[in-house]
């Protein structure tokens, strides 16, 4: 049988994101520039959602 996967909150997932959006800035495999759009992205798609 399958682990069961933890439900993140919001906040969590959201901080997962930017602190690996941060370690690949570090390692300069992402631009600044770009994580900061794919957080923006991230926020509108979540902002769209109906919530559960």
């Amino acid at each position: 049988m399958p682990k069961k996967t933890k439900q993140e909150t919001q906040e969590e997932q959201s901080e997962r994101f930017r602190a690996e959006a941060e370690r690949l800035i570090a390692a300069g495999e992402l631009s600044p520039t770009e994580a900061e759009a794919a957080i923006d992205n991230l926020v509108r798609k979540q902002a769209r959602k109906p919530p559960s």
